[in-house]
């Protein structure tokens, strides 16, 4: 392991501090022998807008920094979905989209059964107090409220609740009911505001939303504090108002000019031959990845991305201060992360989904007291945190997930690790493919499926495993091509290597999608229920030829 070197200045140092102000030296000692566990999720947050990463030198993130150096980077850290509804999915139970089925805009959602054995509910029956604070996007359960999102359920399994279903914007108090009497209006301090809460009820905090309670200072708790920046939702939504906080104003743009434009960016009207062939993926994408097309709009929205990881860092920063305040940091275990990357151009892309590197690779610190720092560069997904958070919990994590604890390799120990791993875009919507990758240090193949065959989207679970054969291909030499400029797959010299991915993507498809049976979710058409009917009952026929 080696050390990580924090850097800042000066500007950043000073708005951190007027964020943060001064802190209280009395500190209250608390008798919890379990960690408590505070997960900072980042909204479409690349690994390399963290500066620690070494790979971006205008964007602040100095109290990340500070954390990774007191704590642990994994500098190969991989989200196994590039989309926000399943990935989110994945962090929480610890399962392959594949398995827990919950995809995006395929009205799809977790039961309440599958819920509790995430591991934020696995606490929770452990004795943890839970909070949630920020933008949901898993949806969860059917009942006489509605469906998903609408059916309320995630609220009540909660112990403390301040969130947002789906996307929240830069100013939330327009669109979620719940933060209409924040203080602020920017989306970063009223989730600030959230947390505050959290740690120290204020009587008159949310007004009629009296169910919201401090955390009681007897028992451990696990906080989960969820961004919807630099996601376009959040980024895309920015006005520059009087009122905004000088950060979201003013900080980086002098600096416009300077933001690195990606070595394989293409212009939208420079593109001549597509990354991709257009029978495979025609390449339109929704207007709010339209910032790509061409270098100043890229520009902007970099900018108010750094504005926003800032943002992200100050919260950070300032609950590292309550921590010290309230005497309990020394047994507080700190996670950040993001739900997966984005494509700012490259090739001539926006948007995720695309298990491009810019799309599926994600920063990650754990902060555990006790362990040595450093940073560790194997392989690790999205799901590995589950197991991991319940392991450093000293729980045991649910059969069902599929994620490798972290533990061995933060302590240090020897122990046989993953050699590559598998990625997935079930997503059939905004005329994306389905995808299926397998990433080593060394290579990446990847593998996409017609159009022509999407179907509904159960069936879409299992279709590769029963023999569906892809209708494009790429393999990628990392080593020599870390910016995946050059598709190798024709190469005969390639031919061995290639046939070795393919029998691994198999493998590793096979066991992502886990047990035959129908994912543990709700599905929903309020135009043609019957099709859910059907689409089921030819599932569990083609389960007897996949078992």
């Amino acid at each position: 392991m080696k050390k990580i070197k924090n850097k800042t200045t000066p500007i950043i140092i000073a708005l951190i501090l007027a964020f943060i102000g001064s802190s209280c030296n009395d500190k209250e000692v608390v008798g919890n022998t379990q960690p408590n566990i505070i997960v900072i999720l980042a909204d479409d947050m690349r690994s390399d807008y963290l500066g620690s990463m070494g790979k971006n030198d205008i964007v602040q993130t100095p109290n990340l920094d500070a954390l990774a150096e007191k704590g642990i980077l994994f500098e190969n850290t991989f989200a196994t979905s590039a989309s926000c509804t399943p990935n989110r999915t994945c962090l929480l139970s610890g399962m392959y989209e594949r398995k827990h089925g919950v995809t995006f805009a395929s009205r799809s959602a977790m039961t309440e059964e599958a819920f509790s054995r995430t591991y934020p509910m696995q606490l929770k029956k452990a004795g943890y107090y839970t909070g949630y604070v920020g933008k949901n996007h898993t949806p969860i359960g059917k009942s006489e409220k509605g469906f998903g999102y609408k059916s309320g359920r995630m609220e009540e399994m909660f112990d403390y609740w301040y969130a947002g279903h789906g996307h929240l914007t830069f100013y939330p108090k327009e669109r979620h009911d719940i933060f209409a009497n924040a203080k602020a209006d920017n989306q970063p301090n009223i989730i600030q505001e959230g947390v505050d809460n959290f740690f120290e009820q204020d009587p008159g905090f949310a007004g009629a939303k009296s169910f919201l309670q401090s955390r009681p200072k007897d028992k451990s708790f696990c906080l989960l504090v969820n961004f919807n920046v630099p996601h376009s939702s959040g980024t895309g939504s920015m006005e520059l108002r009087p009122e905004d906080p000088e950060l979201y104003k003013s900080v980086y743009r002098d600096r416009i000019a300077e933001m690195p434009q990606p070595p394989t960016y293409v212009a939208h009207e420079e593109i001549s031959t597509p990354k991709l062939p257009v029978n495979v993926y025609n390449g339109k994408y929704i207007k709010s990845y339209n910032f790509v097309k061409t270098p100043d709009d890229l520009r902007e929205r970099q900018v108010r991305t750094c504005q926003t990881v800032t943002g992200i860092d100050m919260l950070t920063g300032k609950v590292i201060k309550e921590l010290e305040k309230q005497g309990i940091a020394d047994n507080t275990i700190i996670i950040f992360t993001s739900d997966h990357g984005l494509q700012h151009g490259e090739h001539g892309l926006g948007g995720k989904m695309l298990l491009y590197e810019e799309s599926i690779s994600v920063p990650l610190i754990i902060y555990a007291p006790g362990l040595s720092n450093g940073t560790i560069d194997e392989l690790c997904l999205s799901i590995d945190l589950a197991p991991t958070i319940l392991e450093l919990a000293g729980i045991d994590a649910d059969p069902e997930m599929q994620g490798i604890s972290l533990l061995p390799l933060m302590k240090e120990e020897k122990t046989e690790w993953r050699e590559d791993l598998f990625c997935e875009n079930m997503f059939m919507g905004q005329n994306y493919p389905r995808i299926e990758a397998v990433r080593s240090k060394e290579w990446k193949y990847i593998r996409y499926y017609s159009k022509d065959n999407d179907q509904h989207h159960i069936l879409s679970l299992i279709s590769p495993l029963l023999g569906e054969k892809a209708v494009y291909e790429e393999l990628y030499d990392l080593r020599n091509d870390p910016s995946e400029t050059k598709n190798v797959a024709d190469e005969p010299a390639n031919s061995e290597i290639l046939d070795k991915l393919r029998g691994r993507c198999d493998k590793l498809l096979k066991e992502a999608k886990g047990n035959a049976r129908l994912p543990d979710t709700y599905i929903q058409d309020k135009k043609n229920p019957d099709i859910v009917t059907q689409a089921e009952n030819k599932y569990q026929e083609l389960v007897t030829i996949y078992k």
